[in-house]
């Protein structure tokens, strides 16, 4: 609530946004790939192993886009992450969702794999608002200088100074 009103003619996407979303989804579909390839080159259930990575990564994003982390603010994420982590461990050890979605319940150390591998979408998700704070693509340019998805101003406007606040 302490920023401005984004511009009317911004895209639902813009100010760097659906850069954010190809950055972070590089990092999931690293992390679902490289889990299945490990798992296929030792011998495990390596389709079941991508399957709770993909789902796993994803919760652990959710769990970072929050702007407080590690609090309470948004109990409705917490259930909602619980919840979805618990349907994912349903389709991998329930006999009647192992059948309809061809999975293979995961032993200990696959999940322990599984679990450490997901928290680089967390780890991803976190940095990334780090380095790219006010939805810049480049974090070094000069915060007067206007985003990609903005006109420049009119030789002759007058334009408000920018007010930079952290979040």
């Amino acid at each position: 609530m302490r920023r401005p009103p984004r511009p009317p003619a911004e895209s639902v996407l813009g100010a760097g946004l659906w850069q954010r979303i190809v950055r972070v989804g590089v990092v999931i579909a690293a992390v679902t790939l490289g889990v299945a390839l490990w798992g296929h080159a030792t011998g495990r259930p390596w389709q079941s192993m991508a399957f709770f990575a993909l789902g796993t990564t994803q919760l652990a994003v959710a769990l970072g886009s929050r702007a407080r982390p590690g609090t309470l603010a948004n109990p409705a994420l917490l259930w909602a992450v619980a919840g979805a982590l618990g349907l994912q461990f349903a389709g991998l050890y329930l006999p009647f969702l192992n059948d309809l979605l061809k999975t293979e319940p995961l032993s200990g150390l696959d999940l322990l794999v599984v679990f450490a591998l997901s928290t680089l979408g967390y780890a991803a998700i976190r940095l990334d608002r780090v380095i790219h704070k006010d939805g810049r693509w480049w974090p070094w340019r000069r915060p007067d200088a206007p985003r990609r998805d903005e006109s420049p101003p009119a030789p002759n406007a007058q334009t408000p100074p920018r007010v930079h606040q952290r979040l």
